[in-house]
């Protein structure tokens, strides 16, 4: 059922030979002759294979994509609260000791670490496919600029790791952000000239990076770059033709015909990932069998860890809810018909009934098991008939919907009939699109509306495509500013992990949060621990891990208004 499952699997044969932790792997390797040495072991083609598939291996964790780095991705935004995942609630318990805080920090260096091995390895492996060779180290310096770029959004002072450790006790200082800039743009420069196009990976190899995957996230960095640094570096310099240019590149078809899928439904099923509006796609293997949340391989099952992402449970606490802006938000929003948008059923658990919900012929939400929202959350107490979220609690109740992205809802669980719960859930292997063509589209039209050079298309025809999906079916717009940008980077991209990163890079976050803490009184408040409120100046990035502040020597501070 899962295509590229070679990925995951083989990897773990090598884990051995590439945790950059505190063990001194290689002072076991100088005193175990029967050990087998890095040099030896990545030396053919096929190894080679091996040893980049385990940078795929380690991103796609638990600690990483599989859970943490997701939840993460997901929850510090102002879209969702989450009852379990700390790092979104801007609580007591967001400390640099936290387990998603250092756990994460951890997986990701892991992953560069290994991207650097392959990157010095390769170019001394004969190859008989030169074109196999690039692809390889193409995947490398993609996957160490991935690895960056998430601790940089995230971790913003962070040490650069350019090269292979030579020991456990290699440590390297923190870069400034424009280093660190230079250093990411750099490899995925390398990575956009060395990738193959679309098509090049087959079979088992299928949802591989591929120069589009390269090109997307050069030109999200320039994007990023431009607004992250003028409201948090003091800089004036933008690159906004570039990030232009490289989404130029995708859509003019430079690496390949991509396209928005007819059905937007399509982007969040196991049955049609890896498809035409995929650029940079993170495999997830499924398991029929085993349920919940690891199924005993190296990657989680699930993109979004089923005891946060389930909506509210009459079984599990542990669950999610969307905030009400984001439900008001699908609401307003209207099809040619008057209908409502169809990215809402598509995105949220709601009541589908509700007198404020004009759904077209087949638009409806399904829980699991073909179960529709009432017959799940609809109870008898006290003689009264209860609906919705209240059925589990008054707490629960303050909330009109939950995020369906991350499970394919089309599957089965495993004992029907039985209300969700992590148990109850199988790992379906629902992979995670970080970048998809509509994202593409959306963010071309921000870079040429701030100034970039215009492509093929003007910034209205890229965000009135989106619009006019053949699911959707939206009115296209007359002309287009960046509130239309935004408000339509909300409909077409709730709950897949952009939304925090973007009001960062729009110089909006804290304003943002403030203002829905004013306005909003649920706001954050579906969490087993006090709300603190956005602190501004702090909670922009997250605390260096206390492991790395008190163990590397060139850290004297943690982030501001960390300890």
């Amino acid at each position: 059922m899962k295509k590229c499952s070679k990925l995951k699997v083989l990897a773990l044969a090598i884990i051995s030979l590439s945790l950059n932790s505190c063990d001194d792997i290689f002072d076991k390797l100088a005193v175990n002759p029967n050990q087998q040495d890095v040099a030896s072991f990545y030396n053919t083609p096929e190894n080679i294979d091996k040893g980049v598939k385990g940078i795929y291996s380690y991103l796609t964790t638990p600690r990483a994509l599989g859970c943490n780095v997701t939840r993460i991705l997901v929850n510090r935004g102002d879209e969702e609260s989450d009852r379990v995942e700390l790092v979104g609630q801007y609580c007591p318990a967001l400390t640099s000791s936290l387990s998603s805080v250092v756990d994460s920090y951890a997986m990701f260096y892991t992953a560069a670490s290994q991207a650097c091995q392959m990157i010095e390895v390769i170019p001394n492996v004969d190859f008989s496919n030169v074109a196999l060779k690039n692809a390889y180290l193409g995947e490398a310096y993609l996957l160490r600029a991935f690895a960056h770029w998430y601790l940089f959004l995230n971790y913003r002072n962070i040490p650069l790791m350019e090269h292979f450790p030579k020991s456990s006790k290699d440590y390297k200082p923190q870069s400034v952000p424009e280093d660190t800039w230079n250093f990411i743009i750099s490899d995925l420069k390398k990575a956009k000239e060395l990738l193959p196009k679309k098509g090049f990976w087959k079979g088992d190899n299928i949802g591989r990076v591929t120069g589009a995957s390269a090109a997307a996230m050069l030109g999200k960095a320039y994007l990023y770059r431009s607004g992250v640094e003028k409201y948090y570096g003091n800089s004036s310099v933008t690159y906004y033709d570039e990030a232009a240019g490289c989404f130029d590149e995708i859509i003019r078809g430079d690496y390949g015909i991509y396209k928005l899928v007819d059905d937007y439904n399509d982007n969040f099923k196991v049955a049609t990932e890896n498809n035409d509006e995929s650029i940079l796609e993170f495999q997830f293997l499924g398991d029929p069998v085993n349920t919940g949340f690891n199924p005993g391989v190296s990657n989680s099952g699930v993109w979004r860890d089923p005891r946060g992402t389930q909506p509210p449970s009459l079984i599990s606490n542990n669950a999610h809810v969307v905030h009400q802006w984001v439900y008001d938000a699908f609401v307003a929003s209207k099809d040619n018909d008057g209908k409502t948008d169809s990215r809402m059923f598509g995105t949220l658990v709601f009541d589908d009934t509700a007198p404020e919900i004009h759904a077209k012929s087949g638009d409806k939400v399904l829980v699991f098991d073909n179960k529709r929202f009432n017959e799940y959350y609809t109870k008898i107490e006290n003689g009264v008939e209860v609906k919705g979220f209240a059925i589990v609690s008054p707490q629960a109740g303050k909330y009109k919907s939950a995020c369906r992205k991350g499970l394919d809802w089309t599957l089965p669980t495993k004992n029907p009939g039985n209300n969700m719960w992590i148990g109850n859930l199988r790992a379906n292997g629902m992979n995670y699109t970080y970048i998809r063509y509509a994202d593409v589209l959306l963010m071309y039209a921000e870079a040429v509306l701030s100034g970039g050079k215009q492509g093929k298309l003007t910034s209205l025809q890229a965000v009135n495509e989106v619009r006019a999906r053949k699911s959707v079916n939206m009115p296209a717009l007359p002309s287009v500013d960046m509130k239309d940008i935004e408000y339509e980077r909300t409909l077409e991209l709730t709950g897949e992990g952009h939304r925090f990163y973007d009001l960062l890079r729009w110089g909006k976050v804290a304003s943002r949060f403030h203002e829905l803490e004013l306005s909003d009184p649920n706001f954050k408040q579906y969490n087993t621990s006090e709300y603190l409120g956005f602190v501004e100046g702090k909670n922009e990035w997250m605390p260096i891990p206390v492991d790395e502040v008190e163990g590397n020597p060139y850290i004297t501070g943690n982030n501001p208004g960390w300890n």
